[in-house]
């Protein structure tokens, strides 16, 4: 009984200890700081040092509408959504703000700590002009001066001098030796009337202000050429973040002089005006008199425009002008015929550099004289991000020319349209690459970049690009010269242009699409050359004169060593010209291997050559097509030569294929001249009248000429060597006819070939042999002279079917040359390969074959037909073409009425078994008839479908076919069967089926070894599965305990809500030296049921003793 109780005692004394921990540790309450944040179990810690124990920090409310001074601005309340903000960091961020306002704010007394304050609104008549007032107008450093000059004489070095106002100045400016800033504060104006700047050995920024000069001079004693600003002696006037506007008040000079080593800027965001310096060699800003390199004039992210100027609108000699991130105009400039927009010079060993970076030039609308330039620079260098644009001028586009040290190099577009409007002499160019090499001093150096676009199209004057001495067009790049009044594109003077792999170069529609001038004045220079690189891309089409000139420039007695050349793969078109597609008038002029050109549907020729020499080298492309008057027209002692292997078309020209006369030389080592018409003349495909080599290999044939020589005009005195005709050259029909040519006839005008006139009297073939160095007059014709014809007949005789009528028989014409090849029966009447012709008859049918040379050997034979046998061939089925007559063979077919038979006999041979008696063996019968097709096997003892038959036998088996047409061809296969060995075959498993017999065959099979090769052993049959068994459902499982935390928490991890929770407008005063509540404590759940659990089996054991006990007793 005691230990009853003991054990009920200690159970529900357990059971009161673990229910409050439980209870704790599964509250659903969340846990907070002091100011109601909750917090994660992984913010707490037993460190007594992570807990606040500080003092209480009362955070500091700030009204936007006061500051930390003055306190709250007593305004209404206003009721507004509450905003989630954090006061401490408000309070912090006023704090700050208050600070920097009160380091950054300057008081007035501090500006002018030496001086009274200034009444600003004081009632004065003064005008704040430096002449007597009063009034400051400016101050240094807090300290205010009555007059800006006074400001500038008394500045220190690098002071910066601050307007306090609008100033206006009648007495202009001077800087002696100063180094100065002058600042508007982005709020005032300086105005200079009637007299402008003058700074000598000086550094002058003017900033943040509004800068007007209205004025036509200076006001220093020695005044250089009445220029309203002078900036002089290695001075730098600097003009950032201003409105900057120029004007004249009288006409006099430049508006901006820049001289000995001095420099100019635009800067930060500066708009700059420059406009009406209109005196005849007046600029809106010139430079000169400079001793060493590097100076110049600087435009960066700022605006600069410049009009209405007599001379220049910009003349810089010989300094730089470097654009970056600029926009720059200039419009109306070169009032008096001469100069333009910008002539940025640099002639001698430095300076006159125009670099642009991510900028815009636009030169437009200058007049000008035609010797003058919209945009002149010794050097051109610019980004791909910037354009510049030359148009509407008087002279020219653009030049570039420097000493032969500077390079110029294009990346971006170079917009060059409508120049040249005042040029009266044809000198002026969109684009010039500029040279004068009389002394050195102007010679252009230009390389248009990858990616670069350079257009020059409708231009007047002399061309639209114009080089005097080095322009590289690199690969990637683009030169469009379309529509100029004159030449599109122009390489002069000794001059060196190279288009190289992957340019893309457009001549279209100029009066000539590209000229070069081999040769020119000076010929110690004459080392030019125009040189289209492989894989560069040219066309030169629809020009009113040419596509493409090369020449010599002046009567030069000999040709010069300039040179045109197109390089392998490279592309270059000369089409469609109102005149020639290509003319080489002196020099050198060479088309290489693999390089692809055409001159073709031009008015006047396809390519021409004069005085120089023209070379179409191994493996070229070339094609001369479709022109209004000659294919290829060599003259004046020019030499043409076309080496061997060369892909040259000469074709369907309306006024002879080639012509070459005045002491020319031509040879021809290949190509193709065909189907090229004269109407009113000799030589239809080739007209020679000085010395012409023509070759084996060149393809000369099916030209037509109105007088005589077809093919080949030789002229009195001129000098020719040809060749044989081509095997496999035939006539093209109408006037001729279509029959393959055998060699050169006479054609001359009184004696035309003709081979097929109906009287004898007419005809008129006499052969010329090919002949070396012939010089007299000839005509020649590709042609032929007499032929035969054979006609092959079919005759059928014995009883016949009315099937029999449609029975097809082959024949096969064979002759001696194997090289006849025609594409189909229209030169024969059937179609030949390799001297063969196959064709069929029906009986009472014929073939014609004619047009055959004569005294050609011929066998005709006629294949083998089932049912039929050849009774007899009336004619020569084999012979000689006759001569201009005809050859019959008829070839007579008896039907076969008699039949034959077949017996097949299985036999087998070697170690036999009794199961290879039932050894089945498959046999195939093929008929030459394919035409037997029968239901059944009643008829011939197997069915046959297309003249084929399949049956099977065992050994010692015989089958018999029956009844099959006697003389029919046939084959009978034995199917290999596995084991077995094809031993022997006793009698013709291919032959004939005999007339009224019967053919036997046995075929003997052998018995392989007796070696029995592995056989893979085949699993018997696996048992059923029984059905497996349902698995019992698995208990849910408990939920897994919580992982126990590090001792150091680590970072906190990122949470997904960190909006801060709203704060009332006001936060009340909290105490924060102690905790509003307890840090958590207890356990988790799992640990209150295990005691519980505990618990309930102490009660169950001690129910057990209990009924043991009372069990014992009784």
């Amino acid at each position: 009984m005691k230990k009853r109780w003991f054990v009920v005692i200690l159970t529900i004394g357990l059971l009161l200890c673990v229910m409050p921990l439980s209870a704790l540790a599964l509250s659903s309450d969340p846990i907070t700081d002091s100011d109601g944040t909750i917090i994660g179990w992984e913010d707490l810690s037993t460190d007594l040092c992570s807990f606040d124990l500080s003092e209480e920090q009362t955070p500091v409310a700030v009204d936007p509408g006061t500051n930390a001074a003055s306190g709250p601005a007593e305004t209404d309340p206003v009721e507004t959504d509450p905003v989630e903000t954090d006061p401490v960091k408000d309070a912090a961020d006023a704090n700050s703000a208050k600070t920097a306002a009160a380091a950054t704010t300057p008081f007035v007394e501090d500006l002018y700590a030496d001086d009274p304050i200034p009444d600003l609104y004081a009632d004065t008549t003064d005008s704040a002009d430096g002449t007597g007032s009063n009034q400051a107008v400016c101050a240094i450093n807090g300290k205010t001066y009555a007059t800006l000059t006074e400001a500038i004489d008394d500045a220190a070095d690098g002071a910066q001098i601050d307007l306090l106002q609008d100033i206006e100045l009648s007495t202009g400016l001077e800087f002696h030796s100063k180094n100065l800033t002058i600042s508007g504060g982005n709020t005032y104006t300086l105005t200079l009337e009637q007299y402008g700047m003058y700074a000598e050995y000086s550094d002058i920024t003017f900033k943040d202000l509004t800068l007007t000069i209205h004025a036509a001079q200076h006001t220093h004693e020695h005044s250089a050429g009445n220029t309203a600003n002078l900036i002089t002696h290695s001075s730098e006037l600097h003009l950032s973040h201003v409105e900057f506007s120029l004007t004249p008040d009288q006409i006099l000079g430049s508006g901006i002089f820049l001289e000995s080593d001095s420099d100019l800027y635009f800067e930060d965001n500066t708009y700059a005006e420059i406009s009406g310096f209109a005196a005849e060699e007046a600029s809106g800003i010139y430079a000169e008199n400079y001793s060493e390199d590097g100076h110049g004039i600087w435009v960066t992210s700022s605006s600069l425009k410049v009009t209405g100027c007599g001379w220049y609108g910009m003349t810089i000699d010989p300094i730089n002008l470097t654009l970056d991130n600029a926009d720059v105009y200039f419009t109306g400039n070169g009032l008096y015929g001469y100069g333009g927009a910008l002539g940025c010079y640099g002639v001698g060993s430095y300076g006159g550099t125009l670099t642009m970076i991510s900028s815009t030039l636009t030169a437009t609308n200058n007049p000008g004289g035609w010797y003058g330039y919209a945009v002149y620079a010794g050097v051109l260098d610019m980004d791909a991000a910037s354009t510049l644009y030359a148009t509407d001028s008087g002279g020219s586009g653009v030049g570039i020319g420097n000493s032969r040290e500077g390079e110029s190099h294009i990346r971006g577009r170079v917009i060059c349209t409508g120049n040249g409007k005042a040029d009266l002499y044809g000198a002026t160019g969109g684009f010039v690459v500029h040279a004068q090499h009389d002394d050195a001093t102007y010679e252009g150096n230009v390389t248009i970049e990858s990616g670069a676009y350079l257009y020059a199209r409708n231009n007047f004057g002399l061309s639209g690009l114009l080089n005097e001495w080095i322009l590289n067009i690199e690969s990637g790049a683009t030169v469009i010269v379309d529509d100029n009044s004159q030449l599109g594109f122009a390489n002069s003077f000794d001059a060196r242009t190279a288009i190289k792999s992957g340019a893309n170069v457009s001549a279209n529609n100029n009066d000539v699409g590209i000229y070069n001038y081999a040769g020119g004045g000076d010929l110690a220079w004459a080392t030019g050359f125009f040189l289209i690189e492989g894989g560069a891309h040219v066309t030169a089409n629809n020009n009113a004169s040419a596509g493409i000139y090369n020449t010599v420039y002046g009567n030069f007695s000999t040709p010069a060593d300039d040179y045109f050349t197109i390089q392998s793969g490279a592309d270059v078109s000369a089409d469609r010209n109102e005149g020639y597609g290509i003319y080489n008038d002196g020099g050198v002029f060479t088309i290489e291997n693999g390089a692809n050109v055409s001159a073709d549907n031009n008015k006047s020729f396809g390519i021409g050559n004069s005085l120089g020499t023209f070379i179409v080298a191994t493996g070229a492309n070339v094609s001369a097509d479709n022109n209004n008057s000659y294919g290829i027209y060599n003259t004046k002692s020019g030499t043409f030569t076309v080496e061997r292997d060369v892909d040259l078309q000469v074709e369907h020209n309306k006024n002879s294929g080639i012509v070459n006369n005045d002491d020319a030389t031509l040879t021809l080592l290949s190509g193709r001249v065909r189907y090229n018409t004269t109407s009113n003349w000799y030589g239809g495909g080739l007209r020679n009248y000085s010395t012409a080599t023509l070759s084996d290999d060149v393809q000369l044939y099916n030209n037509h000429a109105k007088v005589g020589g077809d093919d080949i005009e030789n002229g009195d005195g001129a000098t020719i060597t040809f060749g044989a005709t081509g095997s496999d050259w035939a006539l093209d029909g109408y006037p001729d006819c279509y029959h393959p040519i055998d060699g050169w006839y006479d054609d001359s005008d009184n004696t035309r070939w003709n081979a097929h006139a109906e009287a004898v009297a007419d005809l008129h073939m006499v052969l010329v042999e090919p002949v070396t160095s012939y010089t007299n007059r000839l005509s020649l014709k590709a042609a032929h002279g007499p032929t035969g014809t054979l006609i092959v007949h079919k005759q059928t005789t014995g009883e016949q079917l009315v099937d029999d009528c449609d029975a097809e028989f082959t024949f096969v014409l064979t002759l001696d040359d194997e090289t006849i090849d025609t594409v189909n029966d229209e030169r024969y009447g059937v179609r030949f390969e390799n001297g063969k012709a196959t064709f069929t008859l029906k009986d009472g049918e014929s073939k014609t074959i004619e047009n055959l040379p004569v005294r050609m050997g011929y066998t005709i034979t006629e294949q083998s037909k089932g049912g039929w046998l050849l009774a007899r061939v009336d004619g020569d089925a084999e012979g000689k073409v006759p001569y201009r007559a005809t050859a019959e063979i008829a070839f007579v077919n008896e039907k076969q009425t008699a039949t034959g038979s077949l017996v097949v006999t299985k036999e087998l041979a070697g170690e036999l078994d009794a199961d290879d008696a039932d050894t089945v063996f498959n046999f195939m019968l093929m008929l030459d008839d394919n035409t037997i097709t029968t239901a059944d096997a009643e008829e011939y003892g197997v069915q046959f479908e297309n003249g084929i038959a399949s049956f099977s036998l065992k050994g010692g088996e015989s089958i018999t076919i029956a009844n099959l047409p006697a003389g029919v061809g046939y084959t009978i296969a034995d199917v290999r069967q596995t084991g077995w060995t094809l031993q022997s075959v006793s009698g013709a498993d291919t032959g004939v089926v005999p007339k009224n017999d019967t053919a036997e065959i046995v075929f003997t099979n052998l018995k392989n070894g007796t070696d029995i090769p592995d056989v893979p052993v085949v699993p018997t049959e696996p048992e059923e599965p029984t059905e497996p068994e349902t698995p019992e459902t698995p208990e849910e499982p408990a939920e897994p305990d919580a992982p126990a935390q590090d001792e150091t928490p680590g970072e906190e991890p990122a949470q997904d809500d960190t909006t801060v929770p709203a704060q009332p407008a006001e936060t009340p005063a909290q105490d924060t030296t102690k905790a509003d509540t307890l840090p958590q404590t207890g356990t988790t759940g799992w640990l209150a049921v295990v005691l519980m659990s505990f618990g309930f089996g102490l009660l169950a054991c001690g129910w057990f003793f209990t009924r043991k006990q009372r069990a014992a007793k009784h």
